[in-house]
């Protein structure tokens, strides 16, 4: 019977390459975020999760949206259960930022996700005439339909007939637990949204932005789209999402100044003694002067800049010079500066994802590792060892 059936046209135009590109930018960096060792935290996992099942809605779409859909029927409506991934991924993100880790019981988020998934089983087991006839009532309304008969009911409960609204609701509800824990984040640090202080601010004062914007989106698509879903301008939306997270993390990323501790790599090197000894003595200076590893964006080409020489000759004078890399480097002395905070008065109240900030690290966990692995404790452990000196 599907033999039989004319299908229309491919459609590649300009929704269906910004779909592409954006499927193909969520699926590289949700790579990134969850494979990479120095990214593996908690916050990165779910980053990493969340960039997929954007990835997951985006294939779909793009599939569904440019016709392609008829090489992989498989592929009709399996992302559905996705939609009740996006509001826990995004609470879990905003939870981490504000929290510093999730509770033990956060996993029990994602039962209405497993529960739907199973939900879809007997509807993804269906022959592809009822795959064609779903792919045809969402995006070519207009177009006739094959006359099949479901051998059994494949949504005896009226679910999958009102998901939409239902998924909705869900992201609503995740929205106002994220703006609840975004406010009582800010109320807590006696700061101001709209003039936010500490990275961690900086990257939370976004979220009332993303709410708002998702709203009135949702509202113009349903308002333009009566006769089909416009699941493509939802496409399009999620497409700029990931190539302004894809940006962000382009530009807050340090991978490009990696220095690896390979002396080999020296041997060409035209550096003499003199004028390493001396830029040391300038490293120190300027570290113990200006105190730029405070700074969270502070990387090699800046230091380079600072000392007035290129980077490849200043990493090796650190490397020889100090007997470390770079980022062991601004680690020791954040690490000191940390420990000299801790020893005060003020040190003593403050909390650790404030010290971290102060000291030039944007996650609580970075802080916690690096701490530990130099002084042997936590910060937390040093501060209470301080306290009952």
């Amino acid at each position: 019977m599907m033999e039989q059936i004319t299908l229309p046209p491919l459609r590649i135009d300009l929704f269906s390459v910004f779909i592409f590109m954006g499927l193909m930018q969520a699926m590289y960096l949700g790579l990134v975020y969850l494979v990479f060792p120095a990214k593996r935290t908690q916050t990165s996992v779910l980053q990493g999760l969340l960039l997929w099942s954007m990835g997951g809605f985006l294939l779909e779409i793009f599939m569904m949206y440019s016709g392609r859909i008829s090489h992989a029927w498989f592929l009709v409506d399996f992302s559905e259960p996705l939609g009740f991934l996006i509001g826990p991924l995004f609470y879990g993100v905003i939870l981490c930022l504000t929290r510093g880790k999730l509770l033990a019981k956060f996993w029990t988020h994602f039962v209405p996700f497993f529960a739907y998934t199973l939900y879809m089983i007997p509807f993804w087991a269906l022959p592809n005439e009822a795959k064609y006839n779903s792919w045809i009532s969402a995006y070519h309304p207009g177009l006739p339909r094959i006359d099949f008969t479901h051998p059994y009911p494949s949504d005896p409960l009226l679910i999958r007939e009102f998901v939409t609204p239902i998924t909705l609701l869900s992201v609503a509800v995740y929205g106002l637990l994220c703006l609840r824990e975004v406010s009582g984040f800010f109320s807590s640090q006696q700061a101001s949204i709209w003039k936010p202080i500490t990275e961690a601010q900086k990257r939370l004062r976004i979220v009332p932005f993303i709410l708002v914007t998702v709203l009135i989106f949702v509202t113009g698509v349903k308002i333009f789209n009566l006769e089909d879903t416009g699941d493509h301008w939802y496409a399009a939306y999620m497409a700029f999402t990931v190539y302004l997270t894809s940006f962000l993390h382009i530009r807050n990323s340090h991978l490009e100044h990696a220095d690896l501790k390979t002396p080999e790599k020296y041997q060409s090197s035209k550096l003499d003694e003199e004028t390493k000894k001396e830029l040391i003595e300038k490293v120190k200076q300027i570290l113990e002067k200006d105190l730029p590893y405070l700074n969270p964006d502070f990387s090699l080409p800046s230091l380079a800049k600072e000392a007035k020489t290129s980077v490849h000759a200043l990493s090796q004078a650190i490397n020889e010079g100090f007997g470390k890399t770079f980022f062991e480097l601004t680690a020791e002395y954040r690490v000191k500066e940390a420990c000299r905070i801790l020893q005060t008065e003020e040190g003593a109240y403050l909390k650790m994802e404030e010290i971290a900030e102060r000291v030039g690290y944007s996650s609580k966990s970075s802080f916690n590792t690096v701490f530990k692995k130099q002084m042997g404790m936590t910060p937390s452990e040093f501060r209470k060892t301080v306290q009952t000196g």
